[in-house]
């Protein structure tokens, strides 16, 4: 093995914890009092009924948001995070009624929605 044939691969993790790192500070630009991650949210360990009336308030605000022409008009990401927790909130509901809580889609739901409603 060469030292270049070694070199390349800790070229690329590097590049990749560099790019990763980008990401997450351009999170933290928009929000304050949201979560950055959906493994922050404490929405699944809640009793399933507290989840789906959750879900479904978050896909209505979203819903709502959307169709919003503030919303629609604002140079800030409120649409985008609006059409993420509509899709988010969507997948958690559908495994809702088919009988499992999907931890990640309903962290996603919660967490998307937090920063929909930070940007509104």
């Amino acid at each position: 093995m060469t030292v270049k044939s070694l070199l390349r691969p800790v070229l690329v993790a590097g590049g990749l914890v560099l790019a990763g790192s980008a990401g997450a500070a351009d999170l933290n630009i928009y929000r304050s009092a949201s979560c950055v991650s959906y493994t922050q949210s404490t929405l699944p360990s809640q009793p399933r009924e507290v989840i789906k009336q959750t879900l479904w308030d978050n896909f209505q605000n979203a819903e709502a948001g959307m169709n919003d022409p503030r919303v629609q008009a604002s140079g800030r990401q409120a649409f985008t995070w609006a059409m993420e927790t509509r899709w988010a909130c969507t997948a958690a509901i559908g495994y809702l009624n088919g009988g499992n809580i999907d931890e990640e889609s309903v962290g996603k739901c919660d967490c998307f929605h937090q920063r929909f409603v930070s940007l509104k």
